[in-house]
């Protein structure tokens, strides 16, 4: 899961507007750069941070479907290669071409030899 997002810079600005608002008479700084204005950039980023959390939240979401539907295909695609064996056989050029390796050609397990003798 991916984490959210959480803005200090948001976080602080929030407080440094509540700060102004305190402020009598508000002060207006001049064309876009107002108390207001600056209110209106910390919303902007708020609904920009909202927005990122809920496309987050869905791409979640999304990826847990993913995750269900890998496994199941992981499973039929088990389930058809045993179907494919015990119709077909494990050395049969069925089972080959439905991606399983024959019996005949399968790696035999070496055991390791240890050595008994002390120096």
């Amino acid at each position: 899961m991916r984490p959210t997002r959480s803005s200090q810079a948001l976080e602080i600005a929030r407080r440094r507007l509540e700060r102004l608002q305190s402020i009598t008479p508000i002060p207006d700084f001049g064309t876009g750069f107002s108390i207001k204005d600056y209110e209106t950039a910390i919303t902007e980023l708020a609904s920009l941070e909202s927005e990122y959390n809920t496309a987050v939240s869905h791409l979640d979401a999304k990826l847990t479907e993913i995750k269900v539907k890998e496994k199941a295909i992981r499973d039929l695609r088990e389930r058809i290669l045993t179907a494919i064996a015990f119709h077909y056989g494990k050395d049969s050029e069925e089972y080959v071409a439905a991606g399983g390796v024959r019996k005949s050609e399968r790696k035999k397990r070496s055991s390791k030899i240890t050595s008994s003798a002390t120096v």
